[in-house]
């Protein structure tokens, strides 16, 4: 527990806090904290491994391993950011690659019409989901456990219990294709650009207005991170590509990050979750905007139960996104996103995803017992949700 001393001096309070609770409290320093956690992990599995973890062709596995995990935890952080749960997540997958296994290779639909068909039918999901919650005032959580019963049943039902495939090789190729060597580079390092020029620009405003104050410091932050990552994918795409699903998750993250941070909808998830009465007095329509969140989460079950079917090829009501819901809820935890709401980042959900993935990765390359990585991912995600009420107590805490 944090120590905080108060001294008045001249009439103002001075605060002293301990180094954990600085911790705790700081955004960046948690990130950071984040990733290097996950680098330890790395090191030590490839120590473990003799050299095999990190090798280019199981990180691109490892990736691949953790997209569908990935996808779900973008929708989950949105919700959970305004105090709101999914806990029909994998059932409503399992339901949606129902639905375009069948259309595809029972009736013979065109495929990427029923992948539109597909998705307008986990919007449809998304909408019932968010009227139950937003018209009728029932909790998110038994809204969504009532669906997450119900959604596998319908899927079991469609189905008679049966497996149902091949898929068209055109949707095979979502999750099992990639983009060639010399395209994958030339887009990483166009993205690295499109970025830099971005955050000048930002920078320059900030200075603009007195925001920030040393340009070149704040580039440097905001520039070494993501040379570095560039240089890794470069590296990683010189193998064999990029494989379009991993695109399909950087794509759909960076379009829930700009949505959460840089627009009005955003900062109405996180007013609502830090404060839904205080948010409905500020003029938000609180019902309205947490009823679009399921909309998005709909068109997330779409995005994601096609992926995920087209990775296995083929519709399997009665397995497909088990405990998908766990994994996702866990990965946007273990990124920083706060059970009490008002807090939470994609970024974070996405390396909280890539560290239990890493972990499941690594011990099956050591061949450990399912039972172990279980306990395993277990313990990081109760230390996870410590570390975020530790961190709630201090923030309330302060004078």
């Amino acid at each position: 527990m944090s120590r905080i001393v108060t001294q008045a001096r001249g009439g103002m309070a001075i605060s002293i806090r301990s180094p954990l609770a600085r911790l705790l409290n700081n955004r960046s320093l948690r990130d950071s904290t984040l990733i290097a956690v996950l680098a330890v992990i790395w090191v030590f599995f490839n120590i473990a491994t003799k050299g095999t973890f990190l090798t280019q062709r199981n990180i691109v596995l490892l990736a691949l391993q953790t997209a569908i995990v990935s996808l779900a935890a973008i929708s989950a952080v949105m919700l959970i950011v305004t105090r709101n749960f999914d806990l029909s997540v994998g059932s409503a997958v399992a339901l949606v690659g129902v639905v375009v296994a069948l259309l595809t290779v029972k009736y013979g639909v065109n495929p990427w019409l029923s992948v539109a068909i597909s998705l307008s039918v986990g919007l449809v999901m998304g909408a019932w989901q968010g009227w139950w919650v937003t018209r009728m005032g029932v909790s998110s959580f038994i809204v969504t456990l009532a669906g997450m019963l119900y959604f596998r049943g319908i899927s079991m039902i469609a189905t008679n219990g049966a497996t149902v495939a091949p898929l068209p090789a055109e949707l095979k190729q979502i999750a099992t294709g990639f983009l060639p060597p010399r395209a994958s580079i030339i887009l990483v390092m166009a993205s690295f650009v499109a970025f830099a020029g971005f955050r000048i620009v930002e920078l320059r405003r900030g200075i603009a207005l007195s925001i920030v104050s040393n340009f070149n410091t704040e580039l440097a932050r905001a520039l070494l991170p993501a040379l570095i990552i560039t240089i890794a994918v470069i590296w990683l795409a010189s193998w064999q590509g990029i494989p379009y699903l991993v695109g399909l998750v950087a794509v759909c993250a960076i379009a829930a990050d700009i949505l959460m941070r840089r627009t009005k909808f955003g900062t109405q998830l996180y007013a609502i979750g830090g404060n839904p009465e205080a948010a409905r007095l500020s003029g938000i329509k609180v019902n309205r905007v947490i009823f679009q969140n399921f909309l998005i989460a709909g068109l997330a079950y779409g995005i994601t139960g096609v992926a995920l079917t087209a990775r296995v090829s083929g519709a399997i009501a009665g397995s497909a996104g088990l405990f998908l819901e766990l994994d996702a809820i866990a990965a946007a935890i273990i990124g920083g996103t706060s059970l009490s709401g008002g807090r939470g980042r994609i970024f974070g959900a996405l390396v909280g995803a890539l560290l239990m993935g890493s972990l499941n990765n690594g011990m099956s390359l050591m061949n450990v017992p399912t039972f172990y990585q279980d306990t395993a991912r277990g313990a990081v995600l109760l230390l996870a949700v410590a570390i975020d009420q530790l961190s709630r107590r201090n923030a309330g805490s302060r004078p």
